[in-house]
Formats: structure tokens, C-alpha cells, sequence
């Protein structure tokens, strides 16, 4: 008898991922599905560049004197593109910082744990104190998550991020935690060749014009006034942002919480300050655009098990292959997860103790309550009804 062996299939995580996004490169690259602005990005930097060389710069070098000091022209020009290019792919193609979507085990532990609030899908959120100030910590319905300080959903992407900044569709990605530095860096270098670029146009026809005339220069290097033209509303439309996100680093805030004002006094009608800034711009600027890059919290290269069936319905691609999923700025307060949760995985996952007094089924007249570290925890579920739970919390290494 002759046994036949079917080939064995792998698949990966980052095919069965459940958020709006490509993957590229095996799912070594992620971005957003509308990427076609991004390649138009990219593609009128090589054309512009393109133009320099062919019409600027060989009028530079032969011009310029003493003979010789104007390659150098566009040898600044290929690295401004050089740098342009990367930090734009660089956004573009990075996990801006997706927290993953709670495991099938996870989830089904928490809805075990929860109320009929929760499993009716009513919004729920919890306050926590950071620095003195009290910050929000929303259920995520569709990722089915507490969401992190400074987290948001996005729409587009149906992601949750950390420390979401926006959805940007010119670099066709969002801009988060994990890739806000490249996103900034980004439009600085663009902003500062648009300028280099004008520069060298009027430079052109400057010297052009000593020569014949004015009129007689813009119609012998008419690339030079396209480049200039293309380069001038590039830095018009560059220029705004990098200002904006120049002073939201210099004051430690997302262009997110800066449109609902979070820290705003006024919008929030008492007297509120930021807790995550360093009280100090310069840094404020070491931290985000030199801290230390955070890994990816998304294991997209790991292998499917397609034993699983009931993985396969539920879908938990999106969660990461170690231990710790997440851990936030807020100390004492970790997130984690495992994929087979005993006994003592359990009280981890879900923070409320079963064997504490805390955990005791709540009567009319009393709710539970507990502690983390010094800091309490208000969960709200509606208008009418709020119950206090404190949790206790254990740090896992």
C-alpha cells in the first residue's frame, strides 16, 4: 500500500492578520492599504532630483567658479534625496506600534470575568492617576483590549496604537510611537531640500540672466522654474507641519490629544497638565527623537498552527509569541499575556483576585475594591452606575 503525505503548509501570521494593512517582504514591511500617495510622494522626489541633474547641476559645475566647487551641488542634492527617501520608507513600511489584539484565551478569561456591561458592548473605561493627573484607559471594542495611556484606535488601519499621533496618508501609514521620529525627520529633510532646491533654481537663472537677459534665461532652463515651482509648494505645505510637530515634541503631546485637548485647561474645564513631559523641550526632543526604539509588539513572521480550529475562528495573529505584550509608561501597571494560562497565568491576566476579598461577588450595598500600588481605579460603566474596582497588580519580569 502506498502512503500518500499531503505537503505541509505554513503560513504565517502576518497572512491571517486581522487589521487593514499590507505586509511586504514576507512581512518583514507593514503599512496602510492606501499607499498610492506614498509612491506619488516618492516618485516626484526621483523626478525632481532627476531634473537637478540633468539641467542644474551640469549649469553649476561648468559656471561656478573657482572650476570644480560646483559638484558639490548635487552631491548635497543625492544625499538629501538619500535621506528623503529612507526616512519616508522608513514610515511608511514600520509597525507604527500596533498593540495586539487580545488572544482567544485572554479574552475569553476577561468576558468570563466581566459584567454584562462588558459582554453587551456597553463603553467602559477606567481612571488612573499618573503623575497626578488622571488619565483614561478605554475599552477597545473591536480589539478587545484596555487601551493603554496615549492609545487610540484607527479607523482606516482598525488598529489600535500606542501612542497614536494620526493616520498620515501621504507616507500611507500611521504615525505612531514606533515610527513618529522617522515621520518628523522626514519632513525636515523634505523641507530642507525644497529650500536647497530653490536656492540652486534661482542661482541658475541669476547667473543665466548675466549672461543674456531675464526673459531670454527662463526660456533656456525651463526646468529650472518647474523645479522651483514643485519645490516652493512643497515647502509651503512641508513647512506647517514641521512647525506643528516641532512644538507638539517641544511640549510632549500627539497631534491626537492636541485636537481633543487633553492637556488643555480650558477645553477640559479644570486645571490639568501634561504628566508625560520632561518639563523641559530639549528633552523632551533627546526622548522622542533619540530614545530607544521600542521592538514590535506584533509577531507577523510566526507560523499558524492549523490544528486550531477554534484559533483559526477567533484569530489571535495579531498577538505577539513571548510573554509580555505590552508594558506602558504608567509603572506598576503591565499587560501581559500567555498563550496557555494556568492557574497563577490567570491572576495576571486578569488583575482582580479571585481568592482576595476583592473579588467578592458585590451586593447593593457594597462594591469591589482593591489596590495598585497607591493608585485607585475607578471603573465606569454608566451614568447611573459606577463601581470601584482596585486592582492588584504583581511586576513580571
Amino acid at each position: 500500500m502506498v502512503t500518500k503525505y499531503s505537503p505541509i503548509m505554513t503560513v504565517r501570521k502576518y497572512e491571517r492578520f486581522r487589521g487593514n494593512n499590507r505586509f511586504f517582504c514576507c512581512g518583514y514591511l507593514i503599512s496602510a492599504r492606501q499607499i498610492g500617495i506614498m509612491v506619488f510622494v516618492a516618485i516626484l522626489l526621483v523626478i525632481v532630483f532627476a531634473l537637478f541633474l540633468a539641467f542644474d547641476s551640469r549649469f553649476l559645475i561648468a559656471n561656478v567658479y573657482p572650476i570644480g566647487v560646483g559638484a558639490i551641488f548635487p552631491i548635497i542634492a543625492a544625499f538629501g534625496l538619500f535621506y528623503s527617501m529612507a526616512f519616508l520608507l522608513k514610515t511608511g513600511c514600520t509597525d507604527p506600534g500596533i498593540i495586539p489584539r487580545a488572544k482567544t484565551d485572554e479574552l475569553d478569561y476577561q468576558l468570563r470575568q466581566a459584567d454584562d456591561v462588558i459582554k453587551q458592548g456597553t463603553a467602559r473605561y477606567m481612571t488612573i492617576t499618573v503623575k497626578g493627573e488622571q488619565q483614561k484607559l478605554k475599552w477597545c471594542a473591536t480589539c478587545e483590549i484596555w487601551r493603554p495611556p496615549r492609545a487610540s484606535h484607527c479607523g482606516l488601519c482598525n488598529n489600535c496604537y500606542d501612542r497614536f499621533d494620526h493616520h498620515c496618508p501621504v507616507v500611507g501609514n500611521c504615525v505612531a510611537k514606533r515610527n513618529y521620529r522617522y515621520f518628523y525627520l522626514f519632513l525636515v529633510s523634505v523641507f530642507c531640500m525644497c529650500i536647497y532646491g530653490m536656492g540652486c533654481n534661482v542661482a541658475v537663472i541669476v547667473l543665466a540672466s548675466k549672461m543674456t537677459n531675464f526673459g531670454d534665461a527662463l526660456k533656456t532652463y525651463p526646468a529650472s522654474v518647474i523645479e522651483f515651482a514643485i519645490c516652493g509648494l512643497g515647502a509651503v505645505a512641508v513647512s506647517g507641519l514641521a512647525c506643528m510637530h516641532t512644538w507638539l515634541i517641544a511640549t510632549m503631546q500627539t497631534t491626537n490629544e492636541d485636537i481633543k485637548g487633553t492637556f488643555n485647561p480650558r477645553r477640559q474645564g479644570r486645571d490639568v497638565s501634561n504628566p508625560y513631559t520632561q518639563r523641559n523641550c530639549c528633552k523632551n526632543f533627546l526622548l522622542v527623537i533619540c530614545g530607544p526604539f521600542q521592538p514590535s509588539l506584533i509577531d507577523r513572521r510566526g507560523v499558524v498552527d492549523l490544528d486550531e480550529e477554534d484559533a483559526a475562528e477567533r484569530s489571535d495573529y495579531g498577538s505577539t509569541a513571548g510573554t509580555v505584550v505590552h508594558s506602558t509608561a504608567v509603572p506598576g501597571i503591565p499587560i501581559e499575556s500567555s498563550s496557555k494560562p494556568n492557574d497563577q497565568s490567570q491572576e495576571l491576566l486578569n488583575p482582580v483576585q479571585s481568592s482576595s476579598p476583592a473579588s467578592k461577588p458585590s451586593t447593593d450595598n457594597e462594591s469591589p475594591s482593591a489596590v495598585i500600588g497607591s493608585t485607585e481605579v475607578e471603573v465606569h460603566a454608566s451614568d447611573d452606575e459606577t463601581e470601584t474596582h482596585k486592582l492588584i497588580t504583581n511586576d513580571v519580569n
